[in-house]
């Protein structure tokens, strides 16, 4: 008996009830039962012990074994259910008739199949509880094929499959978020390979979110963006817990670059080590344009909308910078209109400005790409002509702009203007090394230009003081 006791131990409680069976573990439990004494108290002892429903039926459905959770759950207490099917005690017991019939009907399936029936089921328990149950029925077959036994073993799932909703639920709230949400969600490993990306990619961008597995970010980051990247996802795995914020630029799928704005954070595994690091990801497009903009006007002037005198000093030391790497030398030109005071008082200021319009456009046409025309005052401009070998360049660019200066004004039918321009000019390294001794001597060059005549231009020399 002991040797049994064991091996029902063995095959019932550990294989039987902790996962799903093996038919081969049914088997060899049928057959240790088919030999058992039912009247032993010993095994009806433990049987009884058992949380899950264990029932025994014969090969025409007769109820040979059941303990007492079935015994229980089924009113079978003051019955003698010994003998007989599920379609008689349904008559016995008929609050119970529906359920009879259920474990008739699904019986017969499980012997139609041949193999363990997997099915669930509910059951009310004595405190008016309604519980899942999970249910294997087990047909098992003699060695000529006929009908043996039924084993059927039902455990208790209800806790399981209330979290199972639970979760089914917070998924699905989860879904809706991120299908609805207009920020991007990317899940990468450290290396920028994705592993995740939220439904909204596909709406903001264009791309199929589920085909992007395993492509790496950076195939969608505009090339300035790569490198920082790299350093923010490194940052992120390095400190573990901080959060970073930067922004960057992807492809959309008309190949057309948008900004976003991130959150990176990490992702540790069991071990504490960085799995993956989350990218909560914001368009900014919108907002990068209005800095744009707003930034453009910082920078430009509001009349000719060429730049102002902030962004000459802004730009003048990337001037001197490059102009250093090349080992070239560059003119600072510093010109204004002769006799602009006199016009705007005649004419008005409305002729005034149209003027200045005209004076830029004519100076553009009359430089290089690579010259840049800065508006510093009302009538005063100063130009950088970068990329010379020497003086003499300078004075040929120079020389054209001057004569092309000189020639009339036509505003509209009714004015037509004469003037010209002094043009003073300073070179770099030659007449000094910082910006602002530079602007200095091209405004004396200026200034000499003025009191040698006007209409002429005049490069910074000592001799230009006397």
């Amino acid at each position: 008996m002991a040797h049994i006791i064991d091996n029902y131990i063995r095959f019932g409680s550990k294989e039987l009830f902790g996962r799903d069976t093996e038919r081969d573990n049914f088997m060899d439990f049928t057959q240790h039962l088919s030999f058992l004494k039912l009247q032993e108290p010993q095994l009806r002892l433990l049987i009884d012990l058992i949380e899950e429903f264990i029932v025994l039926k014969d090969g025409a459905g007769k109820w040979i074994l059941a303990n007492k959770k079935v015994i229980d759950s089924y009113c079978l207490a003051s019955v003698a259910y010994h003998g007989k099917t599920d379609l008689e005690l349904a008559k016995l017991i008929p609050e119970m008739e529906e359920k009879f019939i259920r474990n008739y009907t699904t019986d017969e399936l499980a012997w139609e199949n041949g193999t363990t029936l997997k099915m669930e089921k509910s059951l009310i328990d004595q405190d008016g509880v309604e519980n899942t149950w999970e249910v294997l029925k087990t047909p098992v077959f003699n060695d000529e094929g006929k009908r043996s036994h039924l084993i059927i073993v039902s455990r208790n799932i209800t806790d399981r499959k209330k979290s199972e909703k639970l979760l089914n639920e917070s998924e699905r709230k989860f879904r809706v978020i991120t299908e609805n949400m207009k920020d991007i969600i990317l899940l990468v490993d450290k290396a920028g390979c994705i592993e995740y990306v939220s439904p909204s990619f596909e709406k903001i961008l264009g791309f199929d979110s589920r085909s992007l597995r395993g492509k790496s970010l950076f195939t969608f980051l505009h090339k300035c963006d790569v490198e920082n990247m790299r350093e923010r996802l490194a940052k992120v795995s390095k400190k573990k817990h901080v959060d970073y914020r930067f922004e960057f630029r992807l492809m959309d799928a008309s190949n057309q670059y948008r900004w976003f704005e991130a959150n990176g954070s990490c992702v540790k595994g069991q071990t504490g080590e960085i799995d993956s690091i989350i990218l909560a990801s914001r368009e900014i497009s919108e907002r990068k344009e209005y800095e744009h903009k707003l930034e453009k006007m910082a920078y430009q002037d509001y009349l000719t909308k060429i730049p102002n005198r902030r962004y000459l000093m802004k730009n003048l030391p990337n001037v001197i910078k490059d102009t250093e790497t090349d080992k070239k030398i560059f003119a600072l030109v510093f010109l204004d209109l002769d006799f602009f005071k006199q016009i705007n008082d005649t004419y008005g200021h409305e002729i005034g400005d149209r003027l200045l319009a005209l004076y830029v456009r004519r100076m553009e046409k009359n430089l290089r790409l690579t010259d840049t025309i800065a508006r510093v005052g009302g009538d005063e401009f100063v130009i950088t002509v970068e990329g010379l070998n020497n003086k003499e360049e300078a004075e040929t660019i120079i020389s054209r702009l001057c004569e092309s200066l000189k020639q009339p004004w036509q505003i509209d039918e009714e004015h037509l203007l004469k003037t010209s321009s002094s043009i003073g000019i300073a070179l770099y390294p030659n007449d000094g090394s910082t910006i602002e001794t530079l602007l200095n001597k091209a405004d004396t060059a200026l200034y000499a230009a003025k009191k040698n005549g006007r209409g002429q231009y005049q490069f910074y020399s000592e001799s230009a003081l006397v």
